[in-house]
This record gives C-alpha cells, structure tokens and sequence, in this order.
C-alpha cells in the first residue's frame, strides 16, 4: 500500500544510512559554529523552536541508525565476542589516532608554551591513550584555546562516546540474555526510557551545559533513540520507507510542541526521518557514502579542528567559520577512513573469514 518496506532497503547497496550519519556529523559541526565562536550559552540552531538543537538532534540520529545497523549485524551473525571485537575495532583506532594527530602534530603549531615545554610534559604524551578512557575530560596538552569562548575545551563531543558504548553494551547483554528478540522487553524498555525523558528533561539550552549531571536524562534520551532504532529492525518487514508518511511524525511533533512530551514526540519524529532518508537512494552521494564512510571522522575531528581555526583566525566571520571548518575537517575525516577505520574494519573481515 505504502511502496517499499525497510527489509527491502537493508538488503540494497543503494541505501543512504552512511550518508545520513555524515549529514548528522556536519549538522554537529553547524550547530557549534555558533557556541565555539561567540560563546557557552550562544543559541544554536532549533534551540529556541525544539527541545534539541540541531546538534543534538543529529547526535539522537547516529543513535537511532546505530539501533537499527547493529540489529541487522546481530542478526546476520550472533557471535557476541565477534560483535564485540567490530565495535572495539570501530570507535578505538579512530580515536587513537585522533588523540595522535592532535597532541604530536596539531598541538605543537597550537601551543602558547615554548615547544620544549610542550614536549616535556606528560599530558602530551599520555593524551591519545587518556582520550581513550576519559573521553572529553582527558588532560589535555598544555597550552590549547586557553583566550578562546570555550577555554581549553580540546574535544567536547566526545562525551556522546561512552553513551554509544553503553548502548552496543545493552544490545550484547540483551543478546545474551536471549532478550533481544523479545517485542515485550523491546516495548517496556522504549516505554521506561521515554518516561525517563519526560521526568528528567532540562530544555535544549541545559542540555548544552554540564551534560555530566545529566547523565540520568541522556541514558533515558540516547536509550530511546537507539530503542527506536532496534524497533525499526524488528518491524523492518512492515515498515513502509515513502516519505509521504513523515508528516504524520512531523504533526505529531508540532501538535505536542512546548509539553512535557515534546522530547519524545520529536525524537519519534527524528527517527522516523532518519530511517526514511537512509532508505532512499541520492545517487552518486549514496554510491560514495557506501564506499567511504567519514562520519565518526568528520565528528571526531570538528570540534577541535574549528577550536584550531578560532586560534589562528580571530574574530573569523561566520560564514568563513563555517566554510574553513568543512575544507580543514573534510580530509583528516578522509584520512581516518582510509588510513585507519577501514584498515581495521578490514582486519576484523579478515579474522572473520
């Protein structure tokens, strides 16, 4: 009735989740334009219209294709040790490699300490393993975006990380409990979590603030997009992919705008968006996006790539802001993939054959 279904767009090598998780990546980096250049408590694009601002509804994307991609993959092979070693092999060497970069090439030109002092201090050094456990509280190297408006804030959006290793952690235990193909545990699980949202919830302009006291409201707010998008996979053989269903999302979204159940109508709404786009086929993007999948690198890499630019350009305008950020941001984001993500991905295939 409705056209294609999900099943059918998951089987195909022209679907656009690779895309949509760049488009994400790049919204995050619009979206701290904003902050980075004038300052915490700056509003960023949606703050003032949604719940979310822009980056945040992008980062509740990558959670909801996160659901959905690593259901098929659990259903295409259950081994939970083989699991767990493809997502270790796929957030880990990114990130070790970024910590890399930054502190023994970027931090050098970046420095406001004589050079010999920047290299004799330890958290030079210890900077790409802490990355590693401490995310965006990692001691950074001396002497980083100290007269910025986001003093010293090396790389914040790594926070999201250990959200999204929470997540991969839940699925595994949930495999392992036999519970994942439970449509009962499924439902109570989004149920729980959407009450979550809405008992806890702190608005679009706190959720910028000291996302570390939130963490009661992020488990509940990223749980529900990553459920979402397991419920997707379940459901992937009746699902009907047309975008001219999303404006039922879209009205649900608008008629609950400015109650307590905006958060969760919105992320319903963002999902559903998310899904459908990723579904479609935009031709020689998709065909790109399949091949090379830049999306961690572009996140990973924005945050302090426009902190580098707000350091040697002051009082950049913001539409050169935005455009130096996506030309500098761009080939360390090619770069990781090719260097370093996909070699690793490929070890994994290896050792699985």
């Amino acid at each position: 009735m409705f056209g294609a279904v999900l099943s059918e767009r998951l089987q195909s090598d022209r679907n656009s989740f690779n895309l949509v998780r760049l488009a994400a990546a790049a919204s995050v980096i619009v979206s701290h334009l904003f902050i980075l250049r004038f300052g915490p408590g700056t509003p960023e694009p949606l703050s003032l219209s949604t719940p979310f601002t822009l980056g945040q509804h992008a980062v509740n994307v990558f959670f909801v294709l996160s659901g959905l991609l690593l259901s098929r993959s659990l259903d295409r092979n259950p081994d939970l040790w083989r699991f767990a070693f493809a997502r270790v092999l796929r957030i880990v060497p990114g990130l070790l490699a970024y910590g890399l970069v930054f502190a023994l090439v970027a931090g050098p030109l970046l420095t406001s300490m004589a050079i010999t002092g920047y290299f004799t201090d330890i958290k030079t050094w210890t900077y790409p393993l802490t990355v590693l456990a401490r995310f965006q509280h990692a001691p950074a190297p001396p002497g980083l975006f100290g007269d910025l408006p986001y003093a010293s804030a090396v790389n914040e959006p790594l926070w999201t990380l250990k959200y999204e290793i929470a997540a991969y952690a839940g699925l595994g235990i949930a495999q392992a409990m036999g519970l994942r193909r439970s449509v009962a545990f499924l439902m109570i699980s989004i149920l729980l979590t959407a009450i979550g949202i809405v008992a806890l919830q702190p608005g679009s302009q706190a959720l910028a603030g000291a996302v570390d006291k939130l963490w009661p409201f992020h488990l509940s707010r990223y749980g529900l997009c990553f459920l979402l998008g397991v419920l997707a996979h379940r459901g992937r053989d009746v699902l009907p992919v047309t975008p001219w269903l999303l404006p039922v999302s879209f009205i649900a979204a608008i008629a609950f705008a400015g109650t307590t159940l905006s958060p969760v109508t919105c992320i319903v709404a963002t999902a559903h968006v998310a899904v459908v786009a990723g579904a479609m086929d935009f031709g020689a993007a998709t065909r790109w996006t399949q091949r090379d999948d830049i999306s961690y690198g572009t996140y990973i890499y924005g945050w302090p790539v426009q902190q580098a630019l707000l350091t040697l350009v002051p009082g950049i305008s913001l539409p050169l802001f935005a455009l130096l950020s996506f030309v500098c941001v761009m080939p360390l984001a090619i770069f990781s993939w090719s260097a370093i993500e996909r070699p690793a991905l490929n070890y994994r295939s290896g050792r699985a054959a």
